[in-house]
Protein backbone atom coordinates (compact mmCIF):
# COMPACT_ATOMS: atom_id res chain seq x y z
CA UNK A 1 0.00 0.00 0.00
CA UNK A 2 1.35 3.97 -0.92
CA UNK A 3 2.59 5.60 2.42
CA UNK A 4 0.08 8.17 3.65
CA UNK A 5 1.81 11.80 3.25
CA UNK A 6 3.23 13.26 6.21
CA UNK A 7 1.30 15.41 7.64
CA UNK A 8 1.51 18.81 9.49
CA UNK A 9 2.53 18.98 13.45
CA UNK A 10 -0.35 20.45 15.66
CA UNK A 11 0.35 24.42 15.76
CA UNK A 12 2.17 26.11 18.42
CA UNK A 13 0.51 27.95 20.96
CA UNK A 14 1.71 31.22 20.42
CA UNK A 15 3.65 33.04 23.13
CA UNK A 16 2.16 35.09 25.82
CA UNK A 17 2.64 39.15 25.91
CA UNK A 18 3.80 41.02 28.13
CA UNK A 19 0.55 42.71 30.39
CA UNK A 20 2.84 45.07 32.41
CA UNK A 21 5.94 46.71 33.37
CA UNK A 22 8.55 44.05 34.31
CA UNK A 23 11.20 46.88 35.08
CA UNK A 24 11.55 48.05 38.56
CA UNK A 25 9.80 51.24 39.70
CA UNK A 26 13.06 53.75 40.61
CA UNK A 27 15.72 55.65 38.37
CA UNK A 28 17.98 52.78 37.51
CA UNK A 29 15.12 50.48 35.76
CA UNK A 30 16.65 47.09 36.70
CA UNK A 31 15.46 43.80 35.72
CA UNK A 32 16.05 40.61 37.43
CA UNK A 33 17.67 37.75 35.14
CA UNK A 34 14.45 35.83 35.37
CA UNK A 35 12.47 39.00 34.11
CA UNK A 36 14.75 39.78 31.44
CA UNK A 37 14.58 36.17 30.27
CA UNK A 38 10.54 36.81 30.21
CA UNK A 39 10.55 40.47 28.30
CA UNK A 40 12.79 38.61 25.29
CA UNK A 41 10.50 35.58 24.88
CA UNK A 42 7.27 37.25 25.07
CA UNK A 43 5.45 38.32 21.68
CA UNK A 44 5.56 42.00 20.99
CA UNK A 45 2.05 43.82 21.03
CA UNK A 46 0.95 46.49 18.90
CA UNK A 47 -2.64 47.88 19.61
CA UNK A 48 -2.73 49.86 16.08
CA UNK A 49 -4.58 52.44 15.82
CA UNK A 50 -3.75 54.35 19.12
CA UNK A 51 -3.10 57.64 20.57
CA UNK A 52 -0.05 58.56 20.64
CA UNK A 53 2.22 61.89 22.17
CA UNK A 54 4.97 63.19 21.23
CA UNK A 55 7.52 64.77 23.80
CA UNK A 56 10.86 66.53 22.86
CA UNK A 57 13.51 65.79 26.01
CA UNK A 58 16.62 67.28 27.13
CA UNK A 59 18.51 63.81 27.58
CA UNK A 60 17.19 60.38 26.14
CA UNK A 61 14.03 58.72 28.14
CA UNK A 62 14.31 61.42 31.03
CA UNK A 63 11.54 63.99 31.82
CA UNK A 64 14.06 65.21 34.44
CA UNK A 65 15.74 68.08 32.16
CA UNK A 66 13.53 70.36 29.54
CA UNK A 67 14.18 70.30 26.41
CA UNK A 68 15.35 73.84 25.08
CA UNK A 69 12.64 76.15 24.18
CA UNK A 70 13.18 75.91 20.20
CA UNK A 71 13.42 72.46 20.03
CA UNK A 72 10.45 72.01 21.66
CA UNK A 73 8.95 74.59 19.36
CA UNK A 74 10.31 72.68 16.05
CA UNK A 75 11.14 69.58 16.79
CA UNK A 76 7.72 68.16 18.52
CA UNK A 77 5.63 70.32 16.37
CA UNK A 78 7.01 69.35 12.66
CA UNK A 79 6.40 65.38 14.22
CA UNK A 80 3.01 66.03 15.81
CA UNK A 81 2.00 67.60 12.44
CA UNK A 82 3.53 64.63 10.68
CA UNK A 83 1.91 62.09 12.21
CA UNK A 84 -1.86 63.48 12.55
CA UNK A 85 -3.63 61.91 9.91
CA UNK A 86 -1.93 58.85 9.99
CA UNK A 87 -4.04 55.62 9.86
CA UNK A 88 -1.64 54.16 13.04
CA UNK A 89 -2.96 57.33 15.42
CA UNK A 90 -6.00 57.26 16.55
CA UNK A 91 -5.30 60.70 18.15
CA UNK A 92 -2.17 63.00 18.52
CA UNK A 93 -1.13 65.46 20.57
CA UNK A 94 1.49 66.98 22.20
CA UNK A 95 2.86 66.14 25.83
CA UNK A 96 4.91 68.32 28.37
CA UNK A 97 7.32 67.24 30.92
CA UNK A 98 5.90 69.96 33.46
CA UNK A 99 3.46 67.29 35.00
CA UNK A 100 4.60 65.94 38.48
CA UNK A 101 6.69 62.95 38.07
CA UNK A 102 9.06 60.31 39.23
CA UNK A 103 11.70 60.68 37.03
CA UNK A 104 13.60 58.51 34.36
CA UNK A 105 11.19 56.15 32.44
CA UNK A 106 8.58 55.60 34.98
CA UNK A 107 8.01 59.15 35.36
CA UNK A 108 7.18 58.84 31.29
CA UNK A 109 4.82 56.08 32.12
CA UNK A 110 3.13 58.75 34.67
CA UNK A 111 3.09 61.23 32.56
CA UNK A 112 1.96 59.40 29.51
CA UNK A 113 -0.93 57.81 31.99
CA UNK A 114 -2.36 61.30 32.29
CA UNK A 115 -2.48 61.98 28.76
CA UNK A 116 -4.05 58.16 28.34
CA UNK A 117 -1.85 57.79 25.82
CA UNK A 118 -0.41 54.13 24.80
CA UNK A 119 2.00 55.26 22.80
CA UNK A 120 5.38 58.01 23.41
CA UNK A 121 7.14 59.34 20.36
CA UNK A 122 10.41 60.94 22.88
CA UNK A 123 12.07 62.88 20.62
CA UNK A 124 15.71 64.40 21.57
CA UNK A 125 19.22 66.31 19.75
CA UNK A 126 22.24 65.82 20.07
CA UNK A 127 24.73 68.63 18.96
CA UNK A 128 28.40 69.24 18.65
CA UNK A 129 29.76 72.51 17.77
CA UNK A 130 31.50 72.76 14.65
CA UNK A 131 32.71 76.55 15.03
CA UNK A 132 36.17 77.57 13.86
CA UNK A 133 38.12 80.92 12.19
CA UNK A 134 38.05 80.92 8.60
CA UNK A 135 40.88 82.80 6.74
CA UNK A 136 39.48 86.26 7.56
CA UNK A 137 40.27 85.65 10.40
CA UNK A 138 44.11 87.24 9.74
CA UNK A 139 42.36 90.64 9.30
CA UNK A 140 41.44 90.55 13.33
CA UNK A 141 45.14 91.34 14.63
CA UNK A 142 44.51 94.92 12.38
CA UNK A 143 41.46 95.70 15.18
CA UNK A 144 38.96 96.79 12.59
CA UNK A 145 38.75 93.67 10.91
CA UNK A 146 36.93 92.10 14.29
CA UNK A 147 34.24 94.64 13.00
CA UNK A 148 35.01 94.24 8.98
CA UNK A 149 35.70 90.69 8.62
CA UNK A 150 33.54 88.12 8.08
CA UNK A 151 36.36 85.72 9.88
CA UNK A 152 33.90 83.34 12.16
CA UNK A 153 32.69 80.16 10.21
CA UNK A 154 29.90 78.85 12.86
CA UNK A 155 29.04 75.15 11.87
CA UNK A 156 26.96 72.72 13.78
CA UNK A 157 26.89 68.86 13.63
CA UNK A 158 23.31 67.32 15.06
CA UNK A 159 21.50 64.38 15.48
CA UNK A 160 17.84 63.78 16.05
CA UNK A 161 16.43 60.94 17.66
CA UNK A 162 12.68 59.77 17.64
CA UNK A 163 11.52 56.62 19.90
CA UNK A 164 8.09 54.84 20.20
CA UNK A 165 8.07 53.87 23.94
CA UNK A 166 4.97 51.43 24.59
CA UNK A 167 3.84 52.66 27.95
CA UNK A 168 2.29 49.67 29.12
CA UNK A 169 5.41 47.35 29.49
CA UNK A 170 7.74 50.60 29.59
CA UNK A 171 9.59 48.91 26.30
CA UNK A 172 11.14 50.76 23.20
CA UNK A 173 9.88 49.60 20.18
CA UNK A 174 11.85 51.41 17.96
CA UNK A 175 14.52 54.41 17.64
CA UNK A 176 15.27 56.30 14.84
CA UNK A 177 17.98 58.95 13.97
CA UNK A 178 17.82 61.84 11.17
CA UNK A 179 21.07 63.56 11.09
CA UNK A 180 21.62 67.57 10.28
CA UNK A 181 24.04 70.39 9.61
CA UNK A 182 24.53 73.82 9.43
CA UNK A 183 27.14 75.84 8.29
CA UNK A 184 27.56 79.60 7.91
CA UNK A 185 30.37 82.69 7.41
CA UNK A 186 29.76 85.53 9.61
CA UNK A 187 31.35 87.65 11.68
CA UNK A 188 32.27 87.67 15.07
CA UNK A 189 30.36 90.41 16.85
CA UNK A 190 26.72 88.40 16.72
CA UNK A 191 28.18 84.87 15.66
CA UNK A 192 26.05 83.41 18.34
CA UNK A 193 22.98 84.47 16.91
CA UNK A 194 23.61 83.59 13.45
CA UNK A 195 24.42 80.10 14.28
CA UNK A 196 21.20 80.07 16.33
CA UNK A 197 19.19 80.86 13.23
CA UNK A 198 21.10 78.45 11.17
CA UNK A 199 20.83 75.24 13.53
CA UNK A 200 16.48 76.39 13.71
CA UNK A 201 16.40 75.94 9.67
CA UNK A 202 18.29 73.12 9.67
CA UNK A 203 16.75 71.65 12.54
CA UNK A 204 13.09 72.24 11.24
CA UNK A 205 14.46 70.43 7.78
CA UNK A 206 15.52 67.73 10.26
CA UNK A 207 12.30 67.44 12.32
CA UNK A 208 10.32 67.21 8.76
CA UNK A 209 12.54 64.19 7.72
CA UNK A 210 12.10 62.47 10.98
CA UNK A 211 8.53 62.55 11.27
CA UNK A 212 8.15 60.78 7.78
CA UNK A 213 10.81 58.17 9.25
CA UNK A 214 8.69 57.41 12.44
CA UNK A 215 5.84 56.81 9.66
CA UNK A 216 7.75 54.45 7.42
CA UNK A 217 8.63 52.52 10.82
CA UNK A 218 5.49 52.69 12.64
CA UNK A 219 4.61 51.08 9.32
CA UNK A 220 6.94 48.05 9.42
CA UNK A 221 6.01 47.34 12.81
CA UNK A 222 2.63 46.98 12.54
CA UNK A 223 3.61 44.50 9.06
CA UNK A 224 6.04 42.48 11.39
CA UNK A 225 3.85 42.28 13.91
CA UNK A 226 0.80 40.79 11.56
CA UNK A 227 3.32 38.10 9.50
CA UNK A 228 5.73 36.89 12.42
CA UNK A 229 2.51 37.69 15.20
CA UNK A 230 4.52 39.50 17.47
CA UNK A 231 7.83 36.63 17.77
CA UNK A 232 10.70 38.12 18.52
CA UNK A 233 12.26 34.80 16.55
CA UNK A 234 10.80 33.54 13.66
CA UNK A 235 9.48 30.20 14.43
CA UNK A 236 10.70 27.11 12.68
CA UNK A 237 8.04 25.17 10.89
CA UNK A 238 6.82 21.79 12.58
CA UNK A 239 6.04 19.90 9.32
CA UNK A 240 7.29 16.67 9.00
CA UNK A 241 9.34 16.06 5.68
CA UNK A 242 9.50 13.11 3.40
CA UNK A 243 12.81 11.01 3.99
CA UNK A 244 15.31 12.07 1.50
CA UNK A 245 16.92 8.73 -0.46
CA UNK A 246 20.87 9.57 -1.28
CA UNK A 247 21.96 7.30 -4.10
CA UNK A 248 26.01 6.20 -3.77
CA UNK A 249 28.39 5.30 -6.66
CA UNK A 250 30.36 2.84 -6.10
CA UNK A 251 33.68 2.91 -7.97
CA UNK A 252 34.21 0.07 -10.31
CA UNK A 253 37.96 -1.10 -10.46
Amino acid sequence: MPEAAPSAAPAQAPKPTLERSLFARDVTGSLSEDDLQRVLDARVEVTLPARVGVVALGSAFSPAERAPVAEQAIVAKAVTRTLKGSRHFSAVTDVSTELPNPSGIEGLRAIAARYRTRYLILTNTLTEDRSHLNNWAWLYATGIGVLLAPGQTVATDGLLEASLFDVKTGTVLYTVREPFQSSKVTWLIGAERTQSAADGVALSRAAERLGKKVLGETEELARWVAVEHGNIERQATNVAKAPVATVSADKTQ
